[in-house]
């Protein structure tokens, strides 16, 4: 073979060589900007530091399942949460509201008793414990452009005010939270229901969170 013969072999071998350097570093580039936060980076979302404070635009919904009821003997019961509210100060960035939305499992003698959730007015309630799963869920605020929060808790407890007014309290000493505004939440929710001798006909499925209840006594939380 002559030389001339050898370098013509050679060159198409060295254009694909060259061809794949060239598509690498080119791929390198581009990595490196996106690392670097050039055009191809997505946006991140802020975390939230701080404690916001709303005490405003509570609504929503805790459910039961199944039903409490008069007697209840099931060992199981299903708990979860879904709220809106606004009205926020503190925290940075300041939110101007939020969305929460949660699941929690209870377990134990009698779970769905009325009983083992609530009291006469002005009593001491029992503390229901999330011992199955933590009531746990995310709250997406409102600027999008702040990173959610996942709070959970562990245990709440719904007391009787006078009149019969009740409210769910929630409490920090309980609760756990990663993401935007570590490390812990609580909350007191009033709720439209009133407290009877005995479970509702057909049972309690819901409790109705509103924003007052009665009229100067309202829901708030420190997320």
């Amino acid at each position: 073979m002559t030389t001339h013969t050898t370098a013509t072999a050679i060159r198409p071998s060295l254009r694909r060589r060259t061809t794949k350097f060239l598509l690498c570093a080119a791929g390198a580039a581009a990595l490196a900007a996106t690392a670097m936060g050039g055009p191809a980076a997505a946006a991140v979302s802020p975390i939230g530091t701080g404690s916001p404070f709303c005490n405003a635009g509570y609504a929503g919904v805790m459910t039961f399942s199944p039903k409490l009821i008069a007697g209840g003997t099931a060992t199981t019961e299903s708990v979860g949460l879904k709220m809106q509210f606004t009205g926020c100060s503190g925290g940075t960035p300041v939110p101007s509201a939020g969305v929460y939305g949660a699941k929690g499992v209870v377990h134990g003698p009698a779970a769905n008793a009325c009983t083992s959730w609530f009291i006469p007015p002005l009593g001491t309630p029992p503390i229901v414990n999330f011992n199955a799963a933590h009531l746990d869920g995310v709250v997406n605020w409102s600027p999008s452009s702040i990173s959610p929060s996942n709070v959970s808790f562990a245990r709440l407890r719904i007391y009787t005010g006078a009149g019969g007014h009740l409210f769910i309290r929630l409490p920090a000493a309980a609760s756990l939270v990663s993401g935007s505004y570590v490390p812990t939440a609580n909350l007191a929710l009033r709720v439209s229901q009133t407290y009877a001798t005995s479970c509702p006909s057909g049972g309690l499925s819901a409790l109705n969170i509103v924003p007052a209840n009665p009229a100067g006594s309202f829901s708030a939380g420190t997320w």
